[in-house]
């Protein structure tokens, strides 16, 4: 019985050692085998899909890749949302930035104009490990140079100076590894100098240009010359507003200095390439410098512009003359005093290269007429007419017509030369272009209402304050009874009160307009005007006696617009200008001053007839 007991006891215990959950369990039968091996093969592909879904995912969070990171910086900002899209570009991670990435956040701070904020993302640029390149500092100096005053910036004119610093050192560093890597280059010192200029810190400026290489890929190019030259104008030019005649020679000077060491280079074999722009902006500079300094201007125009004086023979054109660089050609005349020069160049641009020509060339034209007006015949407003009449003639045959169509200005321009030489036949055949009203229809014995043609697309003006000041003066001066007659009417016609305010009138209406040349001096013409009307009429009608016969019609309108313009005189005596605008008294100078100009540039032209003789 005890032996039947341990066989069964050891039975059991076979049977739970046999199910234990360490070993595998025991197949009962092929059916539950099979079943259970599809249920595995069916549930493998979910869980591998499962898992390489979420694999991409990770992926995909940590793989963002720096072009699209640049393309959504790029929205963000144009949206205004500028200080947003630093904030994200910050929670990022370091492998989904790099230095393009910055330059884009960096790009769009300075175009918004928030500059200390774009040194901001500089500096943070920097200190999360990314390395300023080429375009980086281009990009931070091209912004800082659009920054217009300096004044109240000392703070961040420093930030600029530790950017060039930084930037010299960066050159070192790639000059170490690579003497001719592309990355060498002078474009972000073209813009610092710009920014330099605009500071005032010219001595800095020119410790920037000499610490470049004579020749290489960090040596001055044709933007770095044209940026000295440009900051040589600037400095000219204010010292010239607050009347330093020695430091605007100085800037005429030091752009000579600059233009002698780029000479120098291009006959020892140098590339740089002298375009338009850089010798528009050498003749800026050297035009507000001395005598020598216009002769060495007037040189290089003929060498490589091909524009020659009168009996000289000029080289074939290296540089092509557009309407820019002939605009600052033809203030170049005027400013060295050749009105005959300016006028001559615009002659041979007539029958050579009428297409280049404009209404503002013709402007430097009609003001040198003027100029000369002063010293010289009558013949000189008849000239200027036909000049004129070419504009008007060119505007209906050339292409783009508005270039070369006359404006107001341009009318009063030619209005001022028949004042000088007192032609009253010029200064109505102007009046008529100008404004579409016959001449004769204002003359003695004219029958009705003068009449005038309906406006063509802005070509017809009625005369400003400037131009009707011009009119009534050159009738006074002719001395003429019957040119001061036709003048009073066809200012009773225009009406008096159009041109007796205080300041410039404006409005649609081209009776309301006022030469944009002429704008800020039109108090000054008002009175001018007003002061002509009444001594035109104190000669036509005479003070009233006891003998006198009664006043025509036309006497008597003329006794109220006497009584208007005594009345404005009298009520703007306080206001009356004290400076007299440009072309108005003497724009030669005087004898002795023409004199001086002209012994100074003989002195100067034998000076370099010897030293070249050495």
């Amino acid at each position: 019985m005890p032996s039947a007991v341990r066989l069964a006891s050891t039975a059991t215990s076979s049977r739970k050692a046999s199910t234990s959950p360490r070993d595998p369990p025991a197949s009962t039968s092929g059916a539950s085998t099979s079943k259970n091996s599809a249920l595995k093969q069916n549930d493998t592909p979910k869980r591998a899909a499962a898992t390489q879904e979420n694999g991409e995912q990770q992926e995909q969070k940590r793989l963002l890749q720096p072009h699209i990171l640049s393309r959504r910086l790029t929205t963000m900002c144009r949206e205004g949302r500028l200080d947003k899209a630093f904030e994200y570009l910050q929670t990022l991670p370091l492998d989904a930035q790099n230095v393009p990435v910055w330059n884009t956040l960096i790009s769009h701070a300075g175009e918004a104009q928030r500059y200390r904020f774009m040194y901001q993302i500089y500096i943070e640029m920097k200190r999360r490990g990314f390395k300023p390149n080429l375009r980086t500092y281009a990009t931070l100096m091209g912004e800082f140079s659009a920054v217009q005053s300096w004044t109240e910036r000392t703070k961040m004119a420093e930030d600029v100076h530790k950017v060039y610093q930084s930037f010299l050192d960066y050159i070192n560093t790639v000059r170490t590894h690579n003497p001719s890597s592309p990355e060498i280059s002078v474009m972000p010192i073209n813009a610092y100098i710009r920014t330099l200029s605009r500071m005032g810190d010219y001595q800095r400026m020119f410790d920037v240009w000499n610490a470049l290489d004579e020749e290489g890929p960090f040596s001055p190019d044709a933007f770095t010359y044209t940026s000295m030259f440009k900051a040589m104008y600037m400095r000219g030019f204010a010292a010239n507003k607050d009347g330093s005649h020695a430091e605007r020679e100085r800037a005429a000077s030091d752009a000579r200095l600059v233009w002698r060491h780029l000479a120098k280079r291009i006959e020892n074999g140098s590339n740089v390439a002298v375009d338009s722009v850089l010798i528009a902006s050498l003749v800026q500079a050297l035009a507000l410098g001395r005598p020598a300094d216009h002769i060495v201007a007037f040189d290089i125009l003929r060498e490589y512009v091909g524009l020659a004086k009168p009996g000289e023979t000029a080289p074939p054109p290296r540089v092509e003359l557009h309407p820019a660089l002939l605009q600052d050609v033809l203030w170049l005349c005027n400013t060295a005093q050749k009105p005959r020069l300016c006028i001559h160049f615009v002659q041979q641009l007539m029958e050579r290269q009428p297409e280049i020509l404009d209404r503002g060339h013709f402007d430097h034209v009609l003001t040198a007429y003027g100029t000369l007006s002063a010293t010289s015949s009558i013949t000189d407003a008849s000239r200027a007419l036909q000049a004129l009449e070419w504009m008007i003639e060119r505007e209906l045959t050339a292409a783009d017509s508005w270039r070369i169509r006359p404006g107001l200005s341009t009318y009063t321009l030619v209005l001022i030369v028949c004042w000088r030489v007192k032609d009253w036949e010029s200064a109505v055949r102007t009046f008529e272009l100008m404004t579409g009203y016959r001449g004769k229809d204002f003359a003695d014995g004219a029958e009705g209402e003068p009449q005038r043609p309906a406006h063509a697309d802005g070509r017809k003006f009625l005369p400003d304050a400037a131009a009707m000041s011009c009119l009534v003066r050159t009738a006074l001066e002719t001395g003429n009874p019957a040119a001061m007659r036709q003048c009073l009417r066809i200012v009773k016609h225009i009406g008096l009160a159009h041109f007796l305010v205080p300041g410039p009138p404006s409005g649609k209406e081209s009776v309301y307009r006022a030469g944009a040349r002429f704008r800020k001096d039109h108090s000054f013409y008002a009175h001018k005007t007003a002061q002509a009307v009444v001594n035109i009429i104190d000669v036509l009608v005479p003070k009233k006696t006891d003998e006198s016969a009664p006043l025509t019609a036309d006497e008597r309108v003329w006794v109220d617009l006497r009584k208007d313009a005594k009345r404005f005189l009298i009520n703007e005596r306080e206001n009356r200008p004290r400076h007299t605008p440009e072309l108005e008294e003497q724009p030669l100078g005087s004898g002795s001053e023409l004199a001086a100009i002209d012994n100074a540039v003989e002195w100067t032209r034998i000076h370099r007839e010897q030293k070249s003789a050495r």
